[in-house]
């Protein structure tokens, strides 16, 4: 067995590459398990913090688990359905809770590691929301887990600001462009922007058939 590696949920190339380049072992499995002595279960399209990495390693020598916060201001009580968050309260009792970003999850191969895991895969064969699923499983097994800060994820957090900017450009380019009319059937005229005009007309073209499908 390996001492150190990574289990995949999923195929990703570019985390598969680069964990060889650190001399980690790879498993590509559609569950959560711990094959390694100090694994670390992280999710397709995730960005791993290579950096970071030898600093987890040497957490899993005292922690059972240790994973980043996902969100800040944002708790248990404010994911998933009623239904669920009630099934969740009834073992945290108090939703005011931060929730964990389990798609980089860091775990020891130890018993309240694997049980934690195995249990984790129990609450997600329910359904329903995975960062409640993940909650439900630390507070049934009560693992010795490492929470690591945000900044764990801040590739992540740029990615994200950086396509918030992109969208932002977007809005602002096609509020600059003119609105234009067109004729999308006889005697039909709508307003759009210039460059909405194919995707209005397809629109459109939609609704007069479906119309047209109910008529006949």
């Amino acid at each position: 067995m390996a001492d150190r590696g990574i289990l995949l949920l999923g195929e990703d190339k570019t985390i598969a590459a680069q964990a060889k380049a650190h001399n980690l072992s790879v498993m590509v499995r559609d569950e959560p398990c711990v094959p390694y002595a100090q694994t670390l279960i992280v999710a397709p399209g995730t960005r791993v913090p290579w950096d970071l990495l030898p600093a987890a390693w040497h957490f899993l020598r005292r922690w059972d688990a240790a994973v980043p916060l996902w969100r800040y201001g944002v708790t248990a009580e404010d994911v998933g359905t009623s239904a669920e968050r009630k099934r969740t309260a009834s073992l945290v009792h108090d939703l005011r809770v931060m929730l964990y970003s389990h798609e980089l999850l860091f775990v020891r191969k130890n018993a309240p590691g694997e049980t934690l895991v195995e249990t984790w895969v129990d609450e997600m064969g329910q359904g329903g929301e995975p960062r409640l699923a993940f909650l439900r499983s630390f507070y049934r097994i009560k693992p010795r887990m490492c929470v690591l800060p945000r900044s764990w994820l801040a590739e992540i957090q740029e990615q994200s600001k950086q396509a918030a900017r992109r969208k932002k450009t977007r809005r602002q380019r096609k509020a600059r462009e003119p609105l234009i009319e067109i004729e999308v059937a006889p005697g039909v005229i709508v307003r759009c922007r210039e460059s909405e005009e194919r995707a209005m007309r397809e629109r459109w073209k939609k609704r007069l058939r479906r119309r047209h499908e109910v008529t006949w």
